[in-house]
């Protein structure tokens, strides 16, 4: 006769392919740990139920490679033909069978678990949803906030919703988040236009770890979850703090767990003695999940903490508290095998000390243990964790580890680190953008008088359109080396008299490459700033600018700004609507460049465009050209660029083939060029998606005006905010 507990066994490892049984590398849920963490029992529990199994032959037991676990073989486990066949010949007993995955399940969601009681606080969720509400999961580390909203979950996927997870912490910020729910977009600096993408029915988000969010990103996010409350989307928030984010909704505050749900954790041949241990213990999940038969219990109920700190690890060996030491100071997962020590991980595993991640590819410290732990070291011992840490992800060299690598050398305070910031800049500003953004904010904490640090987090966050922040980081300092970022400030507030500021401003910078390199930036924003509604003061003004540029000495480098400065006069040109100087200024650069160079056939091109009458016989000539050119072009921003103008040729005339046209160019590749020229393409790429779809017009236009701002392009911001305000 089997029991509950051999049905769920055999119902978990029945959901496991039959070709794992030859396999060398073989998924932690086949593992006894993995197990244990799936039917939500303590590993004890197993033992007398699988000696069973394996004794009637519905099991099998062999040593195998467990993916993330180090290099060690540990125990696993399969089920046989037999145990399979048993599966079906107990229906009744055994609940209906649901895969733990599903294609309705996207993002970080974390590996099913069977869940013991908390039935009050599950219909409390459901009510919420179903009127979209948004739920506030709260409770202490440990209590099981993840298990249950993973629970709802896998009841709404089988419903048909679809479910996007992410797993928060510090490092991430809303695009960032976007991205570990598995939602495909082209990052949106209009956080709360994310909430347009998800005006669907069906629909669920879950934000895991909200208390873990950096104050540098919760003003962000905040402003997202707002959006998603006014599209009426459902979404659950699982943290720690009551008050999160002043957003209404649903409050489901997790205690500990009934009692007789609670011994359900236990192995049952502990009979009578399951209450005692479930009460003195307070019901916490995981606690009683830490609990083992050769510990003994403390005499008397008290704090989880004090449990945690006294018994369990107090009574462990000191080859776990040295496997435990790198986890303390870790602040996100990571996988396994990235850890200085990774054959430390089953030992770890196996004293329930590990929090895992989706489909277990990355791991941390359970939090209740980390804090417990991190709260009775030292200053000096939690510095010399951090040291240790520094050489080990020093070695590595990935974009992951430089975050750690920086995070270590940041909580310790180490001075001038902005180098080691400065250095990584490139490979993080984009790619890992919230990151960067969190380790610059804590940099700044440690060194808030540092020039070099104040100025390049004051750019990242204005490339980021976080106006308010680059002017508080700059706020309290009147230095010549910031003038770049303030005038940029005064670009994103549309101020008119910017170029009369500038010049003055340029009269205090003393460094000949830094006031060139100002002049130029300023430039190359303004022309592109140009519109419809500039006057002929604007273009004599930006004349009288570039006439002010002083070449450098050295020839190479004088002549790469001639020829800037020979583009941005043909670009003044053409927004002038003079044809004849713009050709005249091409056939300049085309005496001293090769016609195959990219930048003479996108000049050209372009110059092609700008004077062709849309309603001319050659219009579709021309525009047939440009597309073959854009096609044949190599560099990508004189390809979208091309591709932009086509599509404004063809809005009104030809709209599905504009809409293809501008589909086909990589938005996301564009988005990670760190050159302001990138960010302005995508300013106009989201202008010209305005121009398509009425459902998401105002949402595309409000992210164009937003892009144009962050670039310096108040007039185009300006121009657009007047189109948008008569829609």
């Amino acid at each position: 006769m089997l029991t509950p507990a051999m049905l769920r066994i055999l119902r978990w490892l029945d959901e496991h392919s039959a070709a794992l049984e030859s396999a060398w590398d073989v998924p932690r849920s086949i593992s006894l740990e993995g197990i244990a963490d799936g039917i939500g029992v303590v590993r004890s529990a197993l033992f007398q139920p699988m000696s069973t199994l394996e004794e009637d032959g519905l099991i099998q037991t062999r040593q195998a490679h467990v993916i993330g676990s180090g290099r060690r073989k540990r125990k696993v486990v399969h089920i046989t033909q037999d145990g399979r066949k048993q599966i079906q010949q107990n229906t009744e007993e055994v609940p209906d069978r649901r895969s733990r995955t599903s294609l309705k399940l996207k993002g970080q969601v974390p590996e099913y678990t069977i869940l013991h009681g908390r039935q009050s606080e599950i219909e409390s969720i459901q009510e919420a949803l179903e009127r979209n509400a948004p739920v506030h999961l709260r409770g202490m580390p440990g209590i099981g906030k993840s298990t249950l909203a993973r629970s709802v979950v896998q009841e709404l996927a089988g419903q048909g919703i679809q479910v996007h997870w992410v797993q928060l912490d510090a490092y991430c910020d809303v695009h960032e988040a976007m991205q570990r729910m598995e939602v495909e977009t082209p990052q949106i600096l209009d956080v709360e236009g994310y909430a347009s993408l998800f005006e669907q029915e069906n629909m669920l988000l879950v934000f895991d770890d909200v208390h873990a969010i950096s104050s540098r990103h919760q003003s962000s996010f905040s402003n997202l979850f707002q959006g998603l409350q006014n599209h009426n989307i459902p979404f659950m928030l699982l943290g720690r703090d009551r008050d999160t984010f002043s957003i209404e909704g649903e409050y489901v505050d997790l205690g500990p767990l009934e009692q007789a749900d609670a011994i359900e954790l236990l192995n049952p041949e502990l009979g009578d003695e399951r209450a005692s241990i479930v009460d003195t213990l307070g019901g916490h999940p995981l606690a009683i999940l830490l609990y083992d038969a050769s510990t003994p219990l403390p005499e008397t109920n008290q704090g989880v903490r004090t449990y945690v700190e006294q018994v369990v690890l107090g009574d462990a060996s000191s080859e776990v508290h040295e496997a435990m030491s790198p986890f303390l100071v870790l602040p996100f997962p990571v996988p396994a095998e990235k850890m200085p020590d990774p054959n430390h991980v089953p030992l770890l595993d196996e004293h329930t000390l590990l929090r895992w991640g989706v489909r277990d590819s990355t791991m941390e410290m359970q939090h209740l243990i980390r804090n417990v732990c991190k709260s009775s070291l030292e200053d000096s011992e939690i510095d010399a964790l951090h040291l240790s840490a520094i050489v080990h992800w020093e070695k590595e060299d990935d974009a992951i580890a430089s975050i750690l690598e920086l995070h270590h050398r940041i909580q310790r305070g180490e001075t001038e680190v902005s180098s080691h910031l400065s250095v990584r800049a490139n490979e993080l500003m984009d790619a890992y953008s919230g990151a960067f953004a969190t380790l610059l904010d804590d940099a700044l904490a440690n060194e808030g008088e540092n020039l070099e640090l104040i100025e390049l987090a004051s750019q990242h966050a204005l490339n980021r359109a976080e106006v308010e922040v680059a002017r508080d980081y700059i706020q309290n300092f009147d230095d010549p080396q910031l003038a770049n970022i303030r005038l940029q400030i005064m670009q994103f507030e549309g101020k008119k008299d910017i170029m009369e500021e500038l010049e003055s401003m340029l009269d205090g910078v003393e460094k000949p490459e830094q006031k060139l390199r100002i002049q130029l930036s300023v430039l190359s924003r303004s022309i592109d700033d140009m519109s419809s509604n500039s006057n002929e003061e604007d273009f004599n003004r930006i004349n009288r600018l570039i006439d002010q540029v002083n070449l450098p000495d050295k020839e190479n480098e004088r002549q790469v700004i001639l020829t800037t400065i020979v583009v941005m006069r043909h670009s003044l040109a053409i927004e002038r609507g003079d044809i004849d100087a713009a050709n005249f200024l091409l056939d300049q650069l085309k005496g001293i460049a090769l016609a195959s160079d990219p930048l003479i056939q996108y000049l050209t091109t372009k110059t092609e465009l700008k004077s062709v009458d849309a309603r001319s016989a050659n219009a579709a000539l021309t525009l047939r050209n440009a597309e073959l050119t854009a096609s044949q072009l190599q560099q990508p921003l004189y390809k979208a660029s091309l591709l932009l103008l086509i599509c404004e040729q063809l809005v009104e005339t030809q709209l599905p083939r504009a809409q293809l046209l501008h589909e086909q160019i990589d938005i996301q590749f564009i988005e990670t060029m760190d050159v302001p020229s990138a960010r302005r393409v995508v300013a106009k790429w989201w202008e010209v998606k305005s121009m398509f779809d009425e459902k998401n017009r105002i949402f595309a236009l409000r992210e164009a005006i937003l892009r144009y701002r962050s670039v310096g392009c108040p007039n185009r911001a300006r121009s657009l905010s007047k189109r948008m305000h008569n829609i």
